[in-house]
């Protein structure tokens, strides 16, 4: 088959996890099928400014066509249409002006997916929220799969995007729960649809790399990896583990692997490593005593995959549906509600490391399983022949 990935940034320097899954299954499917990416010229999620060339260029043997965002988002007003539409009465007008904001702004993609419509088979869209998957799917509706990488955000009810959840001829979810949580919304249950999951592509373990060394951390440390921001939930965290250190007198670190967007609180046992190699990443998951993961908001955690793959157990905020149901299909960590739920399961990782042990065997023969490649492929050749 001939397809095309639709995403609103696509490259070897794009960290963010949809962006990411997106790259590796280009990669996968490229090796039975022709596979071409349709993209904008941004880096940045923040205000989608152009970074790389316009045009065409070859990324992990595919190629990739990128296009001008004619404007970057504004940060003001965009805020303030989020809070019209997600707290106030408002119209689809103003819904719609906020999928222009959210952006990133690029007619120019729109109008090339759409006169490419009879050079491809299928059309993979990326994150149903951005202006190139609402813009872009209707016009092609027929070939077009959605994967939504959807969210429990406010911009999962807004009214625009119920007839774009039922417009695609089929769906990819990454779990169950993202699925219920668009078909809860837009009551789209008739779209064919699989829950694909994500596989993984993890470096060798290197057993010289010492990660704690290299970094000068000399207590047993927690792990979290990503961004740093709110809507990750790591200010809730900053506050959780300086209580649990005040009160506990635990001998142990919270490391931050990833850029910041927001203060880092200036405290000896919170530690700021920055972004970090996948080698790097690889050493900090095999050497902490477990990864936090305090997300309210996540469709699928690659990161948590890649813990558990290594053996690592996770701790994860359980007002995320989507984390708290992969802990519970692993049973590879445990969740929280609250403080005094993330104070009880840190203190259990730490001081039984038995429980820890088994539970990140169980995670790693749960991922071994689920996110083995050929499981993962099967499923989207699965859902693209029975959309044929």
């Amino acid at each position: 088959m001939r397809l095309a990935f639709v995403i609103q940034r696509y490259g070897l320097e794009v960290a963010g996890g949809a962006e990411l899954h997106c790259r590796w299954l280009a990669e996968r499917l490229a090796q039975r099928h022709h596979v071409e990416v349709f993209a904008t010229r941004a880096l940045d999620y923040l205000e989608w400014r152009n970074h790389y060339p316009r045009g065409t260029e070859v990324v992990g043997g595919i190629p990739v066509h990128r296009h001008t965002v004619r404007r970057t988002r504004n940060a003001r007003k965009f805020a303030s249409l989020s809070n019209l539409c997600f707290h106030e009465t408002h119209s689809r007008e103003e819904e719609e002006a906020w999928v222009r904001e959210n952006g990133p702004f690029s007619p120019e993609l729109v109008r090339k997916v759409r006169r490419s419509r009879s050079d491809f088979d299928r059309f993979l869209f990326y994150c149903y929220r951005y202006y190139q998957s609402y813009h872009g799917l209707p016009p092609v509706r027929d070939r077009a799969i959605l994967v939504p990488t959807a969210e429990e955000d406010p911009a999962i009810q807004l009214g625009v995007f119920k007839d774009l959840f039922r417009s695609p001829r089929g769906i990819l979810y990454l779990t169950p729960e993202e699925r219920a949580l668009v078909e809860d919304a837009s009551g789209n249950h008739d779209v064919p649809n699989a829950v694909i999951g994500s596989g993984l592509n993890l470096p060798p373990t290197d057993a010289g790399h010492d990660f704690a060394a290299r970094h000068g951390l000399t207590r047993p440390f927690v792990l979290y990896v990503g961004r740093i921001d709110k809507n990750k939930g790591c200010v809730s965290l900053f506050a959780y583990f300086r209580k649990f250190v005040e009160e506990t007198r635990a001998d142990v670190d919270l490391v931050l692997a990833g850029s910041a967007v927001i203060p880092i609180p200036d405290h000896p046992r919170i530690h700021h490593v920055g972004r970090v190699t996948e080698e790097e990443k690889v050493a900090a998951l095999g050497q902490c005593r477990l990864l936090v993961m305090p997300s309210p908001y996540e469709s699928l955690s690659i990161i948590t995959l890649e813990a558990w793959k290594l053996g690592t157990p996770v701790l994860a905020n359980g007002r995320c549906r989507v984390l708290m149901g992969q802990c519970l299909r692993s049973n590879g960590g445990l969740f929280y509600h609250g403080y005094a739920e993330f104070a009880e399961g840190l203190r259990l990782l730490l001081e039984k490391p038995q429980l820890a042990a088994s539970l990140g065997r169980q995670g790693r023969d749960w991922v071994d399983t689920e996110c083995a490649w050929e499981t993962v492929e099967g499923r989207v050749e699965e859902l693209l022949e029975r959309t044929g």
